[in-house]
């Protein structure tokens, strides 16, 4: 079986994280900048989390 990369599992979990975090700021009324950079440390975050699980999965 083919199995993703542990970086496109990393990069696609924290793009659907900064996805969903930055519709819900703007349905809110935040402006696209503010929740950009409210959204990105915890993105970052999300992003390096799953990068480890992935990489511990595959073993």
């Amino acid at each position: 079986m083919n199995r993703l990369p542990p970086l496109a599992i990393a990069l696609a979990a924290a793009l659907l994280w900064l996805a969903i975090g930055l519709w819900q700021r703007t349905s809110a009324g935040t402006p696209l900048n503010s929740a950009l950079i409210a959204e990105l440390p915890l993105t970052l975050v999300v992003f390096g989390l799953s990068f480890v699980w992935a990489r511990l999965r595959r073993r």
